[in-house]
């Protein structure tokens, strides 16, 4: 297990995952920005248009649809885009990868205003405290990077609702 690391700055929450992934630089930015690579290792389909301003429109389970935008893109090293914007107006994620010696370095951040979780707390995650919501996301994220790992290695990720609880957990005991 490669943990992440959640910071608070200010009114921020700011979570961040390195990642040593095992293919080159190339195929890491494919994974992460092209649309049909992002569907096969997160399962989600995507529309991605990747310029600044374009949409980044994610498709997941029971039909949600998750329109976003690219805030920047600079191949192959930095894709950054909003996150959940409808719930999470504020929330940044940014994808970092660099050359590594045996393939790529990726160092994840997702930065979420506090407010943001205060208002998820509100409504759409009505009955869930911040720390819970903060906790979910730290393990929904490391969940998300460990299934692009796998997938880069040509490995599958046996995964549990077991498994997810429990990572959540840990997570809870992270947050600052």
């Amino acid at each position: 297990m490669t943990d992440g690391i959640i910071e608070r700055d200010g009114e921020q929450v700011v979570f961040r995952y390195e990642r040593r992934l095992a293919r080159s630089l190339d195929a890491a930015w494919n994974a992460v920005t092209d649309p049909a690579e992002i569907e096969r290792w997160g399962g989600a389909r995507t529309e991605l248009d990747l310029r600044p301003g374009g949409q980044f429109v994610s498709h997941h389970q029971g039909g949600h649809r998750v329109e976003d935008r690219v805030l920047r893109a600079e191949p192959p090293h930095l894709f950054e885009h909003t996150y959940f914007k409808d719930v999470n107006p504020g929330a940044v994620v940014t994808w970092r990868l660099q050359k590594a010696d045996t393939g790529a370095l990726l160092t994840f951040t997702h930065r979420l205003p506090m407010d943001d979780v205060r208002a998820a707390a509100e409504g759409i995650a009505a009955g869930d405290d911040p720390r819970t919501i903060l906790a979910r996301n730290g393990a929904g994220w490391h969940h998300v990077l460990d299934m692009l790992g796998a997938y880069l290695s040509g490995q599958s990720l046996p995964w549990s609702p077991q498994e997810q609880q429990a990572l959540q957990r840990h997570y809870a005991t992270l947050i600052p």
